[in-house]
């Protein structure tokens, strides 16, 4: 198999930050039975051929033919144990994608999946499957929230059946509410055109556009709050101070949008006003959640973004700052709407993303 056309395509959606931001995002080609995907969290922007997994198409697909348990840990641990069997001899080193089932129902060579700030407005917007239906009608697969992985690819495989057996033809693009996209053709050309009229239909309904432009901020204040913490990336801008000016206005940021804001930033936000114990503050959080915050907003000044290195904290800024876009983009779509607590649990106490997060930590 030449890989030459799968990197490309990898390498020109990875680089770019308004498609692909830390591991997310996922590709895959199919040859012959042969599946290669790429492997949980590798980067899409620097992926070699010996970071994409081989799999068995037959052995991906025959999964959703059976039946699993119901409760979720049981599922989960079922579903790994057959996707990870569905490697290739020589592969077993490897793990690949969580969505590896999902690129294997598709009936085409190519599929890109990726979380872009502009498509997530209209995926978590209150109003995100009308919008889905006037600007793509039936060119495009509408995905109710699901559980990603197994279940995901389980509800996706029902709605392209009935979406095949409804048009004549398998479909090739699905929005995913609160998650993203994923586009499948049999060449990269026409992955390109189908992502560039997504975009490009989403670009002209959107009511206005982030404004990260640079403002006056009080260094001597931010670098003061910066010993209170370890390793950390302080940021604010024009947008940042619009959402920190008080609670009402950081409400759309106080719960997640889609599982790669949980991944990186954790769920929720340490919102700090003036005159609150900073320590105390910190310390309540740690306690509620078990874990230290990612994200430690300051009102009226900017936000923290916090890591174990300084790749791990940048990291968090440039999530957080991707969830104010998918904000203000979705006002376009009915206002925001954030993941549901049951959904986000899932995500926070999920193998397989704690093991993402750890293989794409630096």
């Amino acid at each position: 198999m030449n890989i030459k056309k799968l990197l490309e395509m990898s390498h020109r959606y990875g680089e770019d930050p308004a498609y692909v931001l830390a591991g997310g995002g996922n590709t895959s080609y199919k040859q012959d039975g042969v599946m290669w995907v790429k492997g949980s969290g590798a980067p899409l922007a620097t992926m070699g051929e010996a970071q994409f997994v081989r799999m068995d198409v037959a052995k991906l697909t025959g999964m959703l033919a059976k039946g699993y348990p119901t409760e979720d840990a049981a599922r989960e641990r079922e579903a790994l144990a057959d996707m990870l069997a569905a490697r290739l001899p020589g592969e077993e080193k490897k793990r690949p994608s969580v969505e590896a089932i999902l690129h294997a129902l598709f009936p085409y060579r190519y599929v890109l999946h990726t979380h872009p700030a502009l498509v997530n407005g209209l995926t978590c917007g209150r109003d995100g499957e009308c919008a889905c239906k006037r600007l793509f009608d039936d060119r495009v697969v509408w995905i109710q929230l699901t559980k990603p992985g197994y279940i995901l690819a389980k509800v996706c495989i029902e709605a392209f059946d009935a979406a095949h057996r409804a048009t004549g033809v398998f479909p090739k693009v699905a929005l995913m509410q609160n998650h993203g996209l994923i586009v499948a053709a049999d060449s990269v050309e026409e992955i390109h055109d189908r992502m560039a009229e997504i975009m490009d239909a989403l670009q002209a309904h959107v009511t206005r556009e982030p404004d990260f432009s640079p403002i006056q901020w009080d260094k001597d204040k931010a670098s003061a709050l910066a010993s209170e913490f370890g390793v950390s990336v302080f940021c604010t801008n024009a947008q940042v101070r619009a959402f920190v000016k008080d609670a009402d206005a950081m409400a759309p940021l106080m719960a997640p949008f889609t599982p790669d804001h949980i991944v990186y930033c954790k769920h929720v936000p340490l919102f700090v006003k003036p005159g609150d114990d900073l320590p105390a503050a910190f310390d309540a959080y740690r306690k509620k959640h078990g874990f230290a915050p990612k994200i430690v907003a300051f009102e009226g000044l900017g936000f923290f973004a916090l890591g174990k290195s300084e790749q791990e904290a940048e990291t968090a800024r440039l999530l957080f700052l991707d969830a104010m876009k998918v904000a203000v983009y979705a006002q376009a779509f009915g206002g925001y709407l954030p993941l549901p607590d049951d959904f986000t649990q899932f995500i926070l106490n999920w193998e397989a993303e704690s093991y993402r997060q750890k293989v794409a930590a630096p």
